[in-house]
Protein backbone atom coordinates (compact mmCIF):
# COMPACT_ATOMS: atom_id res chain seq x y z
CA UNK A 1 0.00 0.00 0.00
CA UNK A 2 1.25 3.56 -1.09
CA UNK A 3 1.65 5.78 1.87
CA UNK A 4 -0.22 8.84 1.71
CA UNK A 5 1.76 11.85 0.58
CA UNK A 6 2.09 14.74 3.47
CA UNK A 7 0.51 18.11 1.95
CA UNK A 8 1.21 21.01 4.55
CA UNK A 9 1.16 25.03 4.50
CA UNK A 10 4.76 26.48 5.79
CA UNK A 11 5.38 29.95 5.04
CA UNK A 12 2.12 30.59 2.82
CA UNK A 13 3.37 28.17 0.49
CA UNK A 14 2.12 24.40 -0.54
CA UNK A 15 4.53 21.47 0.10
CA UNK A 16 4.20 17.53 -0.61
CA UNK A 17 6.26 15.47 1.64
CA UNK A 18 8.79 18.67 2.32
CA UNK A 19 9.11 20.10 -1.91
CA UNK A 20 7.57 23.07 -2.94
CA UNK A 21 4.60 22.64 -5.05
CA UNK A 22 4.61 25.16 -7.30
CA UNK A 23 1.21 26.74 -7.67
CA UNK A 24 0.56 30.37 -7.93
CA UNK A 25 -0.36 31.93 -4.84
CA UNK A 26 -3.26 33.76 -5.93
CA UNK A 27 -4.60 30.64 -6.98
CA UNK A 28 -3.68 28.76 -3.75
CA UNK A 29 -4.91 31.87 -1.28
CA UNK A 30 -8.02 31.55 -3.51
CA UNK A 31 -8.72 27.72 -3.36
CA UNK A 32 -7.48 27.44 0.06
CA UNK A 33 -9.97 30.30 1.53
CA UNK A 34 -12.44 28.59 -0.47
CA UNK A 35 -12.02 25.21 1.01
CA UNK A 36 -11.91 26.31 4.77
CA UNK A 37 -8.62 27.42 5.08
CA UNK A 38 -8.06 28.87 8.87
CA UNK A 39 -5.00 30.99 7.63
CA UNK A 40 -2.25 28.96 9.70
CA UNK A 41 0.21 26.97 8.78
CA UNK A 42 0.38 23.27 9.42
CA UNK A 43 -0.62 19.54 8.13
CA UNK A 44 -3.79 19.69 5.66
CA UNK A 45 -5.55 16.42 6.06
CA UNK A 46 -6.69 14.15 3.16
CA UNK A 47 -10.35 15.34 3.17
CA UNK A 48 -9.12 18.96 2.70
CA UNK A 49 -6.53 18.14 0.06
CA UNK A 50 -9.87 16.70 -2.14
CA UNK A 51 -11.59 20.08 -1.37
CA UNK A 52 -8.85 21.62 -2.71
CA UNK A 53 -8.86 19.39 -5.99
CA UNK A 54 -12.31 19.56 -6.53
CA UNK A 55 -12.57 23.26 -6.62
CA UNK A 56 -10.19 23.84 -9.24
CA UNK A 57 -9.00 21.98 -12.44
CA UNK A 58 -5.72 23.54 -12.03
CA UNK A 59 -5.05 21.72 -8.93
CA UNK A 60 -6.13 17.94 -9.88
CA UNK A 61 -2.48 17.18 -9.45
CA UNK A 62 -2.75 16.80 -5.86
CA UNK A 63 -1.96 13.00 -5.44
CA UNK A 64 -3.56 10.71 -2.85
CA UNK A 65 -3.01 7.30 -2.97
CA UNK A 66 -6.18 5.45 -4.70
CA UNK A 67 -7.43 4.09 -1.44
CA UNK A 68 -7.61 8.06 0.11
CA UNK A 69 -8.75 8.87 -2.56
CA UNK A 70 -12.00 7.22 -3.60
CA UNK A 71 -14.54 9.83 -2.62
CA UNK A 72 -12.88 12.32 -4.15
Amino acid sequence: MDRAPRYEIVNGGLRRDGHPILVPKGLLYLALARAGWKGEDGPLSADFVRRLRGLDPRLAHLYLPPDLDAAA
